[in-house]
């Protein structure tokens, strides 16, 4: 691998910044080669939960998102949607061996009552935290499940909804999507990620870093429509737009990427530049008239799949703007000891590839083969990492593995 220092910066691809800022001090680069060193893992069950029919904890509607805390202990939350089934609205624990332990939380419009939940994390110390769209704050429940209180969220932090936990507590992280939802243009040029301290009554919020937010233009018939309803105009992403993808390592550090090229950007605790990118020499795929016909028949197959399982379909289909690239990383994410997994975009469209593994200081451990493992759902101390998968019946459950060292 190659290190070197950047003074200015410039850009790298069409549509992909090599970062956000024009001008950052002492940043260093780390280019990785781009020859692969493949990792053979043993990674070795340790339990599973979920099934057909059985007991309450463990049949689920539908696993939002699943966590770990310190002592190992797998939080669960079956986040149906609230209209459909109030009653497996819930969040279940269950031990290192698998075993069902508690759950709580339920339904409804009361503190520790979910209301149109859309982030859940669990803290080191066993402290769940859910963003409540409903009630407008981040409700905080104690080890045993016992609601601790509320924060609320300040009118002027915009919408979030993935929350990762700061491993050193008390806070959590998230990304802003500010829409423009009035004005005559979009003013915002990028996305942050958020460090949200949960000390006091209203959640305080600090940037920890600027992603880039690519520009934008939306169908002239979501714009009849938003202003038709009063929005005035509102800009949406284009389709294959690069997400912007955030992971939380054990001391604080912060890694995103936000482009279209493979890069990673750290930025240390406490912090609000980046300190260091770490890249790799693979180029975006164009997104083609082929490419953009299989998307189009992708999304009305999994509309007519919707119609025959809830018989709902979808009300209204714009023809959509298309990225002209194909992002090279599908998914980000950092271990318990600090690793960084970092997931490509595999052959099909929405399929994950290789799985690199990676430390914040650039170092490269090598990369796991597509179809290997599935990217985890959540890692866990010692090792542990949950998966979320569907059997041959679509049941949902969460299967529980223990990782090899060399990738933890």
């Amino acid at each position: 691998m190659t290190f070197r220092t950047l003074a200015t910066v410039g850009f790298v691809a069409l549509s992909t910044p090599l970062l956000s800022t024009p001008l950052l001090q002492a940043q260093e680069i780390v280019e990785i080669t781009g020859e692969d060193r493949i990792l053979d893992p043993t990674i070795e069950e340790v339990f599973r939960i979920g099934a057909l029919e059985g007991e309450s904890w463990e049949t689920f509607a539908t696993i939002f998102k699943v966590e770990f805390d310190a002592r190992g202990n797998l939080y669960i939350f079956d986040g149906a949607v609230r209209m459909v089934a109030p009653e497996s609205l819930r969040v279940l624990v269950f031990d290192v061996e698998g075993d069902f332990v508690r759950e709580f939380g339920r339904s409804g419009e009361g503190p520790g009552e979910f209301d149109m939940p859309n982030g859940f994390t669990v803290m080191r110390d066993g402290t769940t935290v859910v963003n409540d769209a409903g009630h407008d704050a981040y409700q905080l429940f104690d080890s045993s499940g016992a609601f601790l209180r509320m924060v609320h969220q300040p009118d002027d932090l915009g919408m979030t909804s993935e929350i990762q936990r700061d491993p050193r507590g008390g806070a959590v992280v998230t990304s802003s999507s500010r829409l423009n939802m009035g004005g005559a243009g979009d003013p915002n040029t990028t996305r942050p990620v958020l460090r949200l301290s949960l000390a006091g009554e209203l959640v305080q919020a600090d940037t920890v870093a600027d992603g880039w937010l690519p520009p934008r233009s939306t169908p002239d018939e979501v714009g009849d429509l938003a202003r038709a309803f009063g929005l005035g105009s509102i800009t949406m992403p284009a389709v294959f737009e690069p997400e912007l993808l955030f992971s939380v390592l054990p001391d604080g550090t912060v890694v995103h990427t936000d482009s279209s090229a493979y890069n990673l950007k750290i930025t240390p605790p406490d912090q609000s530049e980046v300190g260091r990118i770490i890249l790799r020499p693979f180029r975006p795929r164009p997104v083609t008239r082929a490419v953009e016909e299989s998307y189009r028949k992708q999304v009305e197959a999994e509309s007519e799949a919707r119609l025959q399982r809830s018989g709902f379909r979808t009300l209204a289909r714009f023809e959509p703007n298309f990225y002209p690239e194909l992002p090279v990383i599908r998914a980000l994410s950092a271990t318990w000891e600090g690793r960084i997994w970092v997931q490509r975009r595999g052959e099909e469209l929405d399929s994950g590839g290789a799985i690199d593994v990676l430390t914040a200081e650039g170092g490269y451990v090598g990369t796991i083969p597509a179809g290997a493992t599935a990217m985890p759902d959540a890692f866990g101390p010692d090792g542990l990492a949950a998966f979320i998968e569907l059997d041959e019946l679509d049941v949902a459950r969460v299967v529980v593995r223990r990782l090899p060292e060399a990738l933890r």
